[in-house]
């Protein structure tokens, strides 16, 4: 946030949250569990899919063209984390 406060640019967000990484938002969910506990079924499983939807972020944020089969990965990704809902 301060990054973007120092460029002069309108920031994206007041809210810190916004501004955290997959990696981040993991380890907020896992130091946390007790309040996210009720929400995900496990915090392995939320690792895990945390990590694949971070890999294919990058290309994604950055408006690269996705392979056929990273799109399905990316799509299955997706999926698994609803999942993790249920």
């Amino acid at each position: 946030m301060q990054r973007e406060i120092d460029s002069g640019v309108t920031i994206r967000s007041t809210e810190p949250i916004d501004f955290t990484t997959f990696g981040e938002l993991g380890e907020i969910i896992k130091k946390n569990w007790d309040v996210f506990g009720s929400i995900f079924n496990s915090p392995k499983a939320v690792e895990r899919v945390m990590a694949n939807l971070n890999t294919l972020r990058g290309p994604v944020a950055h408006c690269s063209v996705l392979a056929e089969d990273e799109v399905v990965r990316l799509r299955l990704s997706v999926r698994d984390w609803f999942r993790l809902m249920e």
